[in-house]
Order: structure tokens, then sequence, then C-alpha cells
């Protein structure tokens, strides 16, 4: 899941939360500072920043759908030490040169800890600013470096990096479809070149040979042609691709299927597209496959758990989350606050520095989305075991149907 470039694939599709509008006022801060406490004495205050206005504003509210289903589950089993969760919303018009400014005005107004903001650039650049102020925080976005406890202490990554979604789509694409000549088609992009550079890495490592074909192409291309032919001309047997954006999706699957090319093709969640049914043959999408969250996924002897489940339930009734649930099942929120909650009343503490090093120490935390642990280097919660291969077709088995973030795992995933 990459969101550095959210509003191609999820543009037409977005409409926003009922639930996340209109911003809370108030400061979130340490129990132990109580001038900089609470506005109110019962009311625990935690920043959120995302587009309010501007062209990303509806296509970004449906990602924090967990987050605020969080806030309702938390706050109906009392709050957090007896405190009320209340947000303190900033619009970042999801620019990364707005999210100093942000993160600042958060800080100056006592908040401490803070949801958001969405997408790789916004997220480093908010990050600069939280990681100096000690913000506790976690982001929608992806890479290597914001599992890196090093560089950000205050960030915990509660989604699975590029580079496990690239590794864990070559060692399926090798060991359970048995395909060696193996073809990548990525966009230029720090999602596309990560998730692409660790494909690259596994398929070297497992077949000893480099992928036969690697095509990339620019967020402008309007049409993917010429590297769909490239691949095909290389002999690829199976296709692994990164791709963000819908409007890509497309013009890749447009373009097999006028050569009457569909191989064996595996990628980024946003697969799980009800569009490309109307693109090709509902048989050829078969074996097309999604990297996904294991906990969100289900077998005819594996069902989901009751938790996802009723999960599902909620995300499904969220206004704007109609068909990209699992896209927003594998946001970072849900997880993160219910964590923060534990780790807070297990501290019996608000101070950051206290509530910092209870995450560091956090080992097999249950969360929805997978086993979260954290040490004080590793700040990537998820394992490997934690993701699995889904099948994009299995969005019309009855069961994805009735709850569209839950997906049937792939063959021997």
């Amino acid at each position: 899941m990459q969101p550095s470039n959210l509003p191609t694939h999820l543009q037409s599709r977005r409409r926003v939360l009922r639930a996340a509008g209109g911003a809370a006022v108030a400061i979130a801060a340490s129990s132990l500072a109580p001038l900089r406490a609470f506005a109110q004495a019962d009311e625990f205050r935690i920043g959120w920043i995302r587009p309010t206005t501007g062209k990303l504003a509806s296509s970004f509210a449906p990602l924090y759908a967990g987050g605020l289903i969080a806030i309702d589950e938390i706050n109906a089993a009392g709050g957090i030490m007896g405190r009320k969760l209340t947000i303190v919303e900033e619009d970042d018009e999801a620019s990364p040169a707005k999210e100093p400014a942000v993160m600042r005005k958060l800080k100056s107004a006592g908040i401490d800890y803070v949801v958001g903001p969405t997408g790789s650039a916004q997220s480093l650049s908010a990050l600069a600013t939280g990681t100096q102020s000690r913000m506790i925080q976690t982001c929608i976005s992806n890479g290597e470096d914001m599992a890196n406890g090093t560089k950000y202490p205050y960030h915990f990554l509660c989604v699975y990096t590029t580079a496990q979604e690239g590794q864990v789509a070559a060692q399926y694409m090798v060991n359970q479809l048995k395909i060696r000549k193996i073809g990548i088609l990525s966009e230029v992009t720090p999602f596309g070149e990560s998730a692409a550079a660790a494909s690259q890495r596994k398929i070297k490592e497992l077949t000893g040979v480099d992928a036969v074909s690697a095509q990339t192409y620019l967020m402008s291309a309007t049409d993917l042609t010429t590297q769909v032919q490239a691949l095909q001309k290389a002999g690829c047997e199976g296709v692994i691709v990164w791709m963000s954006s819908n409007v890509h999706i497309s013009m890749a699957f447009s373009a097999m299927a006028k050569m009457s090319w569909i191989p064996p093709i595996l990628g980024h969640v946003n697969l799980f597209n009800d569009s490309l049914f109307d693109l090709v043959p509902e048989q050829s999408l078969r074996s097309v496959y999604g990297v996904y969250y294991r906990n969100w996924t289900y077998s005819d002897s594996a069902p989901a758990s009751d938790r996802n489940i009723a999960l599902a339930k909620k995300l499904q009734a969220a206004s704007g989350v109609k068909g990209i649930e699992a896209y927003v099942a594998g946001t970072p929120h849900y997880d993160f606050l219910h964590l923060l909650k534990q780790v807070i009343e297990q501290e019996k503490s608000f101070d950051v520095d206290v509530v910092r090093k209870a995450f560091n120490a956090t080992r097999g935390y249950k969360g929805a989305i997978g086993t979260l642990s954290f040490s004080e280097t590793e700040h990537g919660g998820l394992s490997l075991n934690d993701i699995t291969v889904s099948s994009v077709a299995s969005s019309r088995d009855p069961r994805s149907k009735e709850l569209g973030a839950l997906r049937l795992r792939a063959p021997g995933a």
C-alpha cells in the first residue's frame, strides 16, 4: 500500500467521511506537565493531520476511517486513563511544504501525539519536525526509512514496508507459482523503485538470475503498450507490478488484453480493483494476486477472526469507504490508537519519553492488521509472517462481497 500517489488510484470513489467533518479543538500533552495538559481535565487530545481542503480532501478522508472507529471504541471503553480521546484536526492540503508548519502549530498547542499525515513525501516532511519536537506519530507510508527507529525514534510504523512487500511478491512467484522467467513493471516513484528493487533482490536470491525484463514508466505516462510488449518479447512467464494508480493499472491490463497475453500477475494491494473485471475476463483474473495482510484474509479452512470480521462490518458502514475497504483496512491508525491506549494505561503516564520506551518494549501485540513488535532501532512493527498474497478474483467470492475488507488467501500462501 503506497500512499504517496493515492490521488490517482483513489479518485472517483471518494466522499468525505462524515465522521471526520468538523475539527475538534484543544490540546493533548503530558500528565506530568499540568500547564500544558488539557483544555478540559477529562480530555486527551491528539493531532490529526489530513487535507480538509484541496483536490485530495475527498480522496484521503476515507483512509482515516479506522482511526475514527478506534476513537469511538476507546471512548466507549472509558477513554485513556479516564480521559476522552478527541482530535485536533489540521489541514495539510496534502502538501509536503505545509507539514513543518502544521507540526509546529500542533506542538505549540501542547500536542505530543499525532495521527497522519498521508503520503511518503508528506510523512518525511512532517517527521523532520516531529522528531526534533519529540512527538509520537504514525503515518500512512510504507517507505523503509519510516521503520528506522534510530533515524525516527518517535515514529511507529504499523503497516508493512515496500521492501517486505517486494520480497513477499517475488517469493510467491518463484516458490509457489514455480515461475523463474519473471518480469517487473514499476512506476518511477520512491514506492515503485523500492518495491521493484526488493523484488529484484529476492528473485536473484531464489533463482540465481535477474528478472528477465524490468520495465518502468513515469507517472505522466499515457500508454503502457511499449512496456507490456517488451515484457512479452522477453519471454516473461509471470509479471510483478508495482503500480499505485488505477489509471496505469487499467492501461497495463488493457494492453495485455489487446495482445491476448495475461500471464500470472502479482502486485500492490490496489490490484483489488473492481474495474479490472471490465477490462479482462474474470477467468484471466484468477491468476492475478495482490500482497495483503494475513489477518484480513480467509481460506476454506481458516476464516478471518471474529475481531476482524467485526471491524470489517464497521468499515463497510463508514462513509466513503465502499469499494476501497481492502485498502482502508491496511491503514495503521486503528491499531496505533488501541496500542497507545494500552501503553499509556500500562505505564500510567502520558509522558512522551515514558510512552516511547514502552512502545519500544512492545512485543507480540495482537492488532487487527497483524502482530506488532518494536525495539529501540526497529520501528516497523510487522514481520513477514503478517503478510500474505490474496486473490484478486476473490472480490467476487460471497465472503468478500459481503465484507469488502476480506480477501481469499492465494493457494499455498
